[in-house]
Formats: C-alpha cells, sequence, structure tokens
C-alpha cells in the first residue's frame, strides 16, 4: 500500500527548470565561462556539490566553477520574483492527497532558504509533514540517501512511498532508494532506460491521485 507522496520542487511543484536554463546562460556570458545548454541539462535535480564538481570538471577551475554557481543561483531567484510558477495540477494534487490521507514530504535538491522562499510564496508550506533539502545531505539526486532520510523522518517504509519526479537524477534516486516512482517530465523527455524505472510516466500532476488510487494507495476508488 503506498502511504506517503515525496514531491520533487523544482520542475515538479514549481516550474523553476526553464528559468534555470537561463540563468545559467547569463550567468556564464557575465563570468565568460563555457557552460552549454546540454550541460545544464545534466545539472537538473542535483545539488550544488555535485553541479560544482562537473562544472570543475569541464571548465577546469574550482574558484570559477563556485562562481558561476553562486551567480546563476542570484540570477535565477531574481527571475523568480517575477516569473515564477507552480506546475500544473500541483496545489490541485497537493490538496486532495491531503484530504485523502496520504502523508506529504518534500525531498529537494535546492537549500532550505529557496524551499522556504517558494513554498510560502504559493502557501503550501503547511501541506508538507516533513521537508528534507539539499544543503542537509552530503550525498544528492541520483543517490538514494535524501529519499531513504525523507521516509525515516516519516516513520515509514520506503516501498510504502510514492517518488513523484521530473528529473532523471531524481527518479534514479527514488528507485534506488526502492519507492514507487511516478515521472512528470518537463525540460528532458524520459528515455526507455528512465521509463523502466518508473511505475508510470504522468502527463501533469492532474493525473497523479488517480494513479495513485489505481496502483494501491490507501485512498482507494
Amino acid at each position: 500500500m503506498i502511504k506517503a507522496a515525496i514531491y520533487d520542487m523544482d520542475g515538479t511543484l514549481v516550474d523553476t527548470e526553464h528559468l534555470g536554463l537561463v540563468a545559467w546562460d547569463k550567468a556564464a556570458e557575465q563570468l565568460g565561462a563555457d557552460v552549454p545548454r546540454e550541460l545544464a541539462k545534466q545539472f537538473i535535480g542535483r545539488a550544488r556539490p555535485s553541479v560544482v564538481d562537473m562544472l570543475v570538471e569541464h571548465l577546469g577551475s574550482r574558484p570559477l566553477s563556485e562562481a558561476v554557481y553562486d551567480l546563476h543561483r542570484d540570477i535565477q531567484f531574481e527571475l523568480s520574483k517575477e516569473q515564477l510558477d507552480t506546475k500544473p495540477g500541483a496545489i490541485e494534487s497537493l490538496r486532495t492527497l491531503h484530504e485523502e490521507g496520504y502523508r506529504i514530504a518534500l525531498a529537494t535538491s535546492s537549500r532550505r532558504q529557496t524551499v522556504d522562499y517558494n513554498l510560502n510564496r504559493f502557501g503550501i508550506m503547511d501541506l508538507f509533514e516533513v521537508i528534507t533539502c539539499g544543503d542537509e545531505m552530503e550525498r544528492g539526486k541520483p543517490h538514494p540517501d535524501i529519499y531513504l532520510l525523507t521516509a525515516e523522518r516519516l516513520g515509514i517504509d520506503p516501498v510504502e512511498c510514492a517518488v513523484i519526479e521530473d528529473s532523471a537524477n531524481g527518479v534514479k534516486a527514488g528507485h534506488a532508494a526502492g519507492m514507487h516512482v511516478y515521472m512528470v517530465p518537463d525540460v528532458l523527455a524520459p528515455t526507455d532506460e528512465l521509463i523502466a524505472l518508473c511505475d508510470r510516466v504522468l502527463k501533469d500532476l492532474f493525473e497523479l491521485p488517480g494513479a495513485l488510487r489505481e496502483d494501491g494507495g490507501i485512498a482507494r476508488a
């Protein structure tokens, strides 16, 4: 039985990934760094340490890599003040699952400051029983650590948890944690490899409550 829904945030609940790609472009241009779009897409779902390591490998300089990362983060924050919105069905699915008795949690690679800003902005902070952030973890996605810690905080067996993700790294993390995985693709279309790791690939979050009911959720139709 699926008892808990653990959401990713960026690209899943809030439409940040497109803004993130724009921010990478602007930060790279301002600092004279080469950060191709295809490389930036590989950062999706990863926490800062992992992204910086990938940048160091590409750029050959840790100070430059850290500067690009931090500037991209600041630019994205400024863009989000006017352009950020929730993903289709995000708030509706959260409220429906809450009403149906699911335990609801967040497991995101973003830092706590960003999480607080986004969730409070859209008035959904109170729907999450547990929030686990990227700056709490030594190893980020695609490692399963953040999902396993979230399940531990909920006091629920990982096999009774459903992960809701948009990215390849998130899907791999949820699957490695032994959880049910529901992918709602955002910037990147799912490969056959990713589809095989998912219970379902959904068009949007409006489909999530019904999918959980059909797959053994606590609120059966």
